[in-house]
């Protein structure tokens, strides 16, 4: 056995005190990213122009008035002075209120996350569709392949509200089989959810064939130029068959890899797609936060996308560390 193998075995056999050390590194280097980057949240937000008082008083607006209204809103206070409040409060789990509505901030966000995040479940609903197309096309002939490569490039290089209003225009204005204003309710049924759902999560799901296809194509075709898959052809084995009993697993933990990098710009996209539709979600909060500087909520939006972006990151890390000792075992 090798030098570098016995090492490898070591590093797997290691202390449950220097595991539990390597994760509380990686918690502390994953929450200082975390902190720097809400600093840089609340200091953008702090840039923002134009004054949220003199729009909010509009013309019952006196010096009087407007002070009394920084001053309840503490907007009177050094700037570093409201970032180190605004910071304490955040980690317990206090969002502040909102500066239109005057309501807790999480009671504004809480009935839009859960729209965001059926939105979000249902264009992972698409993955199996992708998964497949890609296996197809890799078993396809080579033109085919090589068509079906050029539309996956035309589908990632158009931007999602392209891809949107395409849909729209098509599905809802030509044909009339859905909505094209997405309005997700409580008392919906569960079919009206679906129907309302379908069209927006296709939109993100034609993105997500294109993105996850095209890698998992590349990966099967490395897979090919193996000397296991040419031993297996060799042996009389069709390249279907070696595909999805050999090549297939043998990727796995790539693919789990790739849908948990897909989730983080599924987040991006759903973003988009909610203003498109209207559905009423965390994006088209963050967008109308900006519109009528409701800095609290734009805050907690952007510091709370923040924290999936760095958790999603931070998982698809951990898998790739820990299949890649695995294979070098």
């Amino acid at each position: 056995m090798s030098d570098h193998s016995l090492t490898l075995e070591q590093d797997e056999r290691r202390s449950p005190l220097a595991n539990l050390q390597s994760i509380a590194l990686e918690l502390a280097i994953r929450l200082a990213i975390l902190l720097g980057a809400a600093a840089l949240i609340f200091f953008g937000t702090a840039l923002i122009p134009g004054d949220f008082v003199t729009e909010l008083l509009g013309q019952d607006y006196t010096p009087e008035l407007g002070a009394q209204l920084r001053h309840s809103l503490g907007l009177d206070r050094p700037l570093l002075e409201r970032f180190t409040i605004w910071l304490f409060h955040f980690l317990q789990g206090e969002f502040g209120q909102s500066f239109t509505s005057r309501i807790p901030v999480w009671e504004v966000v809480q009935p839009r996350l859960a729209n965001t995040l059926m939105l979000a479940a249902a264009a992972l609903c698409w993955f199996p569709l992708a998964f497949a197309a890609g296996v197809a096309s890799f078993l396809a002939p080579p033109q085919v392949r090589r068509c079906f490569q050029l539309f996956m490039q035309i589908v990632l290089c158009a931007p999602e509200f392209l891809i949107a209003y395409i849909f729209i225009y098509v599905f809802a204005v030509q044909l009339h089989l859905l909505p094209a204003v997405s309005r997700l309710a409580p008392d919906q049924s569960l079919t009206e959810h679906i129907r309302v759902l379908l069209l927006p999560s296709a939109c993100l799901g034609i993105g997500m064939i294109a993105y996850v296809a095209r890698m998992l194509l590349s990966l099967l075709l490395m897979e090919e130029k193996k000397d296991y898959f040419e031993f297996a052809r060799l042996r009389g084995f069709s390249r279907s068959w070696i595909a999805l009993n050999y090549a297939v697993p043998s990727i796995l933990p790539s693919i789990l890899n790739l849908l948990l990098i897909y989730c983080a710009y599924l987040l991006t996209g759903v973003l988009v797609i909610e203003v498109v539709f209207g559905i009423s979600g965390i994006g088209e909060l963050a967008v109308s936060s900006v519109v009528w500087r409701d800095v609290p909520v734009l805050q907690f939006c952007a510091v709370f996308i923040t924290a999936i972006y760095v958790g999603i990151y931070s998982l698809s890390d951990l898998i790739a560390g820990r299949f890649s000792k695995r294979g070098a075992l």
